[in-house]
């Protein structure tokens, strides 16, 4: 196979794209869903957090305050909590 030559398609790259879509379709396509998505994902959002913030402070009072502990495990129970909520 000396001397075969492969052609390969190059992809245009994520600002060729974005350039694209604003000469194309205007600036406000850039925002096109935000709306909906926003709608579904603040909900969940708010359950996580509001669960998160619960745990770190009943177990800061546990473990040594603000320590990874206290981090990775509030993030376990809120992430629980949220997914037992769908």
């Amino acid at each position: 196979m000396a001397g075969a030559s492969v052609n390969r398609i190059v992809s245009p790259g994520p600002l060729h794209c974005l350039k694209v879509i604003l000469e194309k379709e205007g600036p406000r396509s850039l925002f096109r869903g935000l709306g909906p998505n926003l709608v579904g994902v603040a909900p969940s959002r708010a359950i996580y957090f509001a669960a998160y913030s619960n745990s770190k402070e009943t177990l800061n009072g546990v473990f040594d305050p603000d320590s990874t502990q206290v981090h990775m495990i509030s993030a376990a129970v809120a992430e629980h909590k949220k997914l037992s909520t769908k």
